[in-house]
């Protein structure tokens, strides 16, 4: 088994603009790794033995791994550590602080493969969606020991930081090798968290893929008959984002009364040329992320933070808060763009809507006869800066991105939220490119 490592410049960094470091976290040279048969990270024996190396690789690799997906069958296929308790960028338990932040693979589908999404095929809200394929992340907070318990093994996957990138290929994608390059922007979803956008918001105040301990190649929803799956070059890379926040997480303790809550911001532009910038932002209202983890731990059954989390009615959506010029109007509302020049910067407000009626009151749960409780008193927010001019958005349009269900106006709200209002063309979910490292703010507020 191969247990090299190696963080740093690299082939691919060399000849791609804007990369900095790549961590090869499988090349399938010599080998397909696995965790569970002697290497550090790698799949799981029971892929490891329906993988096998093809005499033909992409992006000028000599070799690649082919995974036999078939009917009835679980065609998921995980990459971990070989205990619960590693990062996969580091190999230990060691949080790398600036680290990657895109995650990369190329991928080769047959020419009929079940994975691409046809003319015609089901994507509207409350419809079947076409077969797709997940890239799905666990996350692990440093000091955490309920992950993997006494034995580093156990069922705690994550610190209930688990992301979900969900997506189609178009059929630009049939029969040749393709790069899907995903960026913080592209995991919408946060177990746990819904109608929320989540996005860096998936491990609140630590970095996205320095965190990541392990990786699910999620089929959705139905393989009819056996094909295979070929992959190669599974990397971390770095790449220089397109905006930045001065401070890119913020956290406090404020009262139910409270108002308008005001966080001023910086937004940089550290590019060497003029950008016009879009921003999506969404919030969460419910029970806070440790007491639903808490809970996991001590049960050892994941569906009780579920539980939890829709006893307090936790729920998100847009229009909680709102990004405003430093002397104007509400960015979104206005739809007008964030001018930054080269090097410069811009200065605004983020406003949160605090309302007493955001702030629940103590529920109780009942999980094979132990109690657990749980209180809405956590409003978390996704702020999420894009470049929707940048040409490396069209790098990706063998792929189809749906809306995601936080713009979706037709839905019940979380107490306090207003009514939502989608976001004009060009601001909107489905708008947000998933291959862009764009700039990340995260608030957590406590209510009391």
């Amino acid at each position: 088994m191969n247990h090299n490592f190696s963080w740093g410049a690299s082939r691919e960094a060399s000849k791609s603009k804007g990369v900095s470091y790549v961590s090869s976290l499988a090349s399938f040279e010599s080998e397909i790794p696995s965790s569970d048969l002697g290497d550090p990270i790698g799949f799981r024996q029971s892929d490891f033995y329906r993988g096998k190396l093809a005499e033909s690789g992409a992006d000028g690799s000599k070799k690649s791994a082919t995974f036999r997906l078939e009917p009835g069958k679980d065609n998921d296929l995980f990459f971990q550590g070989s205990v619960r308790r590693r990062y996969l960028v580091t190999r230990n338990e060691r949080y790398l602080k600036i680290g990657p932040n895109v995650f990369s693979m190329w991928i080769h589908l047959p020419e009929e493969s079940q994975l691409i999404a046809r003319d015609g095929d089901a994507t509207a809200e409350g419809k079947p969606l076409p077969n797709s394929l997940g890239i799905w992340t666990y996350h692990w907070r440093s000091g955490d020991m309920g992950v993997g318990g006494k034995s580093n093994k156990s069922l705690a996957t994550d610190s209930n930081m688990h992301g979900y990138a969900d997506f189609s290929f178009t059929e630009k994608a049939a029969g040749r090798w393709v790069k899907v390059t995903l960026s913080p922007s592209a995991f919408r979803i946060s177990r746990n968290y819904y109608h929320f956008f989540a996005a860096q918001a998936v491990t609140d105040d630590l970095e996205l893929f320095p965190s990541l301990r392990q990786l699910q190649f999620h089929v959705h929803p139905k393989i009819e008959k056996p094909e295979l799956l070929q992959i190669d070059e599974i990397k971390l890379e770095r790449r220089e984002p397109t905006a930045r926040f001065a401070r890119e997480f913020h956290s406090a303790v404020v009262k139910k009364d409270a108002g308008d809550v005001v966080v001023p911001v910086t937004i940089r532009n550290p590019t060497d040329r003029e950008r016009r910038y879009r921003v999506y932002i969404s919030s969460f209202l419910g029970a806070v992320r440790e007491t639903l983890h808490k809970a996991l731990v001590e049960s050892d059954d994941l569906s009780i933070m579920r539980q939890l989390q829709q006893e307090v009615k936790g729920d998100g959506g847009l229009g909680a808060v709102e990004l405003l010029f430093e002397n104007g109007p509400p960015v979104i509302a206005s739809a007008r763009d964030i001018i930054i020049p080269a090097g410069g910067s811009w200065k605004g407000k983020l406003v949160h809507h605090v309302k007493p009626e955001m702030l629940g009151v103590k529920v109780m749960a009942v999980k094979e006869g132990r109690l657990f409780s749980a209180k809405r008193d956590t409003l978390t927010t996704s702020v999420i800066v894009w470049d929707p001019y940048d040409p490396a958005n069209g790098e990706m349009d063998f792929v189809k991105v749906n809306p995601h269900n936080s713009d979706d106006e037709n839905r019940s709200l979380p107490p306090g939220f207003p009514k939502p209002k989608r976001p004009a063309e060009g601001w909107r979910s489905e708008d947000i490119p998933l291959n862009q490292v764009g700039g990340y703010f995260v608030s957590v507020l406590t209510l009391e």
